[in-house]
């Protein structure tokens, strides 16, 4: 199948681009930074990387009839930058490719701060307002193509993006204390949860599932550097 994963370089959208690729699927990949794709992580795929801002409309390219979307591309600022790529380029993404005949199911890389509020304020709204907007596209999707689409609202995940906690001893120590699994999930684990909705289902839309190690049970707690 066509693939479409946007934020490939790094993270979650790099462990979900190499799955699809192990699986032999076509995946086209969209970030700002150039593509870290190496040739053995191919495994019988085929990718293609586009240097692209999603929150600027005419830079995404053109491409084939996509039948698995994945919007993976995020910023964490705390600025109107939020709102821009996270919300308005989300959609942007999803209004151009997902709105096919071919299209089979499209997933959103949304946040368990969308569910708590626990979170920078604009940052919390910008993926509060994907969560909303996949239910619109959720609606849309199913009466004309009857494809799936639902959002993923991870907790913690071992990312570059969240290095400013996860190596500090103090800060980590203090999620440890109220995440119940005492660990946070692995890239390969967020993409393992991608595949599964996107490939593998074909019955549950319209959903915003949190995926936390059950940190969202101790609300109103948010760490990060002062």
């Amino acid at each position: 199948m066509n693939v479409l994963i946007t934020g490939t370089s790094s993270g979650i959208g790099r462990a979900a681009a190499q799955l699809f690729l192990s699986k032999g699927h076509a995946v086209f990949g969209i970030d700002r930074e150039e593509s870290s794709i190496s040739a053995e992580s191919l495994s019988g795929g085929m990718y293609r990387h586009f240097v692209a801002d999603i929150s600027r409309a005419e830079q995404l390219p053109e491409l084939p009839p996509i039948e698995i979307l994945i919007n993976n591309a995020g910023v964490q600022t705390a600025t109107e930058s939020d709102i821009a790529v996270n919300l308005l380029g989300t959609i942007a993404v999803t209004e151009k490719y997902a709105f096919n005949s071919k299209i089979k199911s499209v997933l959103f890389n949304s946040s368990a701060s969308a569910l708590t509020g626990n979170e920078f304020a604009l940052y919390t709204a910008s993926k509060a307002g994907a969560v909303g907007y996949m239910k619109n596209a959720a609606i849309r999707l199913a009466n004309e193509y009857r494809a799936t689409c639902n959002a993923l609202c991870f907790g913690g995940v071992l990312t570059r993006l969240n290095r400013p906690v996860t190596e500090d001893q103090k800060l980590w120590k203090r999620i440890m204390d109220v995440t119940p699994l005492k660990r946070w999930a692995t890239a390969q684990e967020a993409a393992q949860w991608c595949y599964f909705m996107t490939a593998v289902n074909g019955f549950c839309t319209g959903q915003a599932i949190e995926i936390s190690g059950g940190e969202r049970n101790c609300a109103d707690l948010f760490v990060w550097p002062e």
